[in-house]
């Protein structure tokens, strides 16, 4: 029993809640989230010998209803068990982001959130980890797979491995989706070059980069997708962040040119707190048809 009683280990309920007011050209005003909301619990077990059990359960939720941001799905955001060890890395089983929209966000001013000035459609394309397109039960999925298996490397001056993978092939889908993502950070610079191909053979290829000089902090990604159709997209994206003490002005340009789109924002945060955000932001969305949208929004975000 003496293994059992000097293990040690650790829960934690953590989660997100982020609501604000929009408005975009033609649209009505709106209640609306800025950037994604769960809850979840997570915790580890130490077992001996710098090796770990780990688990992750996450909610998504809607907070101006508190309804589920997708029906069918409980644990949308995650739902893993796995072992950790200090010196082989991470593996996870069963349902979580995929190794490129796991690194991604670490590169958009908005956190790759896809809402009001976001970014995020220029990182990626029209791209999604499901492909079936399936908005009633595959949306759930854009980001994730289900039935996967998550590796996570030890870093190594600066350079990690993301790898992923489906280990079943679900009804009406032609492949398992799989993929990896390359990572460096090291001081000042953070990149990632990432890989992945879906359930119905669509593919990515990316590369996303910053760097940090004092106060300002510049970001820049590229990304070609190759759709089953036989269609390609072409996603540029440059962006940067400028703190000024509790405040931070952010701001980006993104272009699809295969989608003849763009986007141009600009955005405020004050930090009442260490977990406690109000933003503001204007942007301006050009599409195929002519004349574009212009979008504000002003929001607060609490973290816990």
């Amino acid at each position: 029993m003496a293994p059992w009683a000097a293990a040690q280990s650790s829960v934690v309920l953590y989660g997100n809640l982020d609501l604000g007011i929009s408005k975009r050209s033609g649209d009505p005003l709106a209640l609306e989230r800025g950037y994604n909301n769960w809850l979840g619990v997570k915790g580890s077990e130490a077992l001996g010998g710098g090796l770990s059990a780990t688990f992750n359960l996450q909610t998504r939720f809607n907070p101006d209803t508190g309804s589920l941001e997708r029906t069918g799905t409980f644990w949308q955001g995650e739902s893993t068990v796995g072992l950790a060890s200090q010196s082989h890395g991470t593996v996870r089983l069963g349902r979580a982001l995929t190794p490129l929209w796991n690194n991604v966000w670490r590169f958009e001013p908005w956190i790759n959130s896809g809402f009001n000035g976001s970014l995020a459609a220029f990182q990626t394309g029209s791209y999604s980890s499901d492909g079936l397109r399936d908005a009633a039960a595959g949306y759930a999925n854009f980001s994730r797979i289900s039935n996967g298996i998550f590796y996570e490397s030890p870093e190594f001056a600066g350079w990690s491995l993301d790898a992923a993978g489906e280990t079943e092939r679900v009804a009406d889908a032609a492949a398992r989706t799989a993929g990896f993502s390359l990572n460096y950070a090291q001081g000042p610079v953070a990149a990632m070059a990432s890989y992945e191909s879906n359930r119905v053979r669509d593919r990515i290829m990316m590369i996303a980069a910053s760097w940090r000089i004092d106060k300002l902090t510049l970001m820049a990604s590229h990304a070609r997708v190759h759709l089953n159709q036989g269609e390609t997209e072409k996603a540029v994206m440059l962006a940067g962040t400028y703190k000024l003490g509790k405040d931070t002005v952010r701001a980006g340009y993104g272009r699809n040119p295969d989608q003849n789109s763009s986007k141009f924002s600009i955005g405020y945060i004050h930090a009442l707190s260490l977990r406690t955000n109000i933003y503001t932001d204007l942007h301006r969305d050009r599409g195929p048809n002519p004349g574009g949208a212009v979008g504000t929004a002003v929001g607060i975000s609490h973290s816990f």
